[in-house]
């Protein structure tokens, strides 16, 4: 008998309104920041964010505008801002005149901290954030064959929140197959995550996801899991980072009306980078490994990579192709590996 799978993941919408209505009760910060350029120019409104190179800053003239980092010199503040170094370093408080170029400084309780200006990699205002505090990427794909009649439709939310040393997510992801030949097929995820960040770039995470794939006869497989791994690399224009850990796991198969249960370990290598000069980039990779701690021999993979470029103001268009493999399947009906390309138009809140 198949598994409510999207019974389960009804969970999702109420998640995500939550998060929404929890944030608009919040307050704009005044428009009194300034921007200075390494020209000399200077901008004057509300400080948004600073990350993946752009900084983000909100004007009563021109509404919010992105500004590439290497080409500000300096910023003032009085908002409370949490500031992070490519070290993994994290300092607090708001930003004060620099005589010295090429340096943002932090009025921490520890006393000014000069810090040099490129090798910051995150700059966020903490308090009375509102809506900016969410992270959301909305993605959306269909593909036409008309060879067999091959439909492909696609849909993925992600959303993230992060606070000094935390980022909260919740991601869901489905894709659905047609044709006039065969059963339509679908593959459908979701997942919590807990990040906690520590010294260095280390982290530890906690997660729950859930799974269904047609393709490999599997009706439900639930997964809570805990690790923990390290930024080897973070910058304005990459983020590569290797993480392990445990987790338990319980499978609803199409071939059997027992679930099973086993332990896995789980090994995480991702890469991001990014640019943005002409043509704007993003080009992300993920490989994960599975090997079961208590089913012998048995190893799982998944893998996920793709591309957008922006064709307007935080529209993407995107490439990506997705892979998952197990070399013991657990259904009789089930195939060994399931694999696809998409393509997708994603906005970014």
């Amino acid at each position: 008998m198949r598994a409510p799978f999207s019974t389960k993941c009804r969970i999702i919408v109420p998640i995500v309104l939550l998060l929404w209505i929890a944030a608009l009760p919040a307050m704009a910060a005044p428009k009194t920041d300034i921007v200075i350029f390494t020209n000399g120019d200077k901008l004057t409104g509300e400080l948004k964010s600073l990350k993946r190179g752009r900084l983000s800053l909100n004007t009563d003239a021109t509404g919010t505008i992105s500004i590439e980092w290497d080409k500000i010199a300096n910023i003032i503040s009085d908002q409370n801002v949490q500031v992070e170094m490519r070290s993994g370093a994290r300092y607090f408080g708001h930003l004060a005149s620099s005589e010295e170029e090429g340096r943002i400084v932090v009025m921490s309780v520890d006393g000014p901290q000069a810090l040099v200006a490129d090798r910051i990699i995150l700059l966020t205002p903490i308090e009375d954030r509102g809506f900016d505090a969410f992270d959301i990427d909305l993605s959306l794909g269909y593909n036409f064959a008309k060879a067999g009649g091959v439909k492909t439709g696609t849909f993925g939310v992600n959303v993230d929140y992060r606070t000094f040393v935390r980022i909260y997510s919740v991601k869901f992801s489905t894709h659905v197959t047609d044709s006039d030949t065969q059963e339509s097929s679908e593959r459908q995820n979701f997942g919590l995550q807990y990040t906690r960040l520590w010294r260095d770039r280390w982290f530890g995470n906690g997660s729950l996801t859930l799974d269904q794939n047609d393709e490999l006869g599997l009706n439900l497989r639930t997964t809570l899991g805990f690790g923990g791994g390290r930024y080897m690399i973070q910058s304005n224009s990459m983020l590569f980072s290797l993480q392990g850990g445990l987790q338990v796991a319980q499978e609803n198969l199409v071939s059997t009306e027992e679930d099973t249960n086993s332990v896995e370990a789980t090994f995480t290598v991702s890469w991001d980078w990014f640019r943005f000069d002409a043509p704007e980039l993003d080009w992300s990779t993920v490989l994960e490994i599975i090997p079961s701690v208590t089913e012998s021999g048995r190893v799982r993979g998944e893998f996920d990579t793709g591309i957008q470029w922006e064709v307007v103001n935080d529209l993407k268009l995107g490439f990506s192709v997705y892979a998952s493999y197990d070399n013991q399947p657990q259904s009789e009906t089930g195939a060994s590996s399931d694999y696809g390309v998409d393509t997708t138009l994603t906005y970014e809140f």
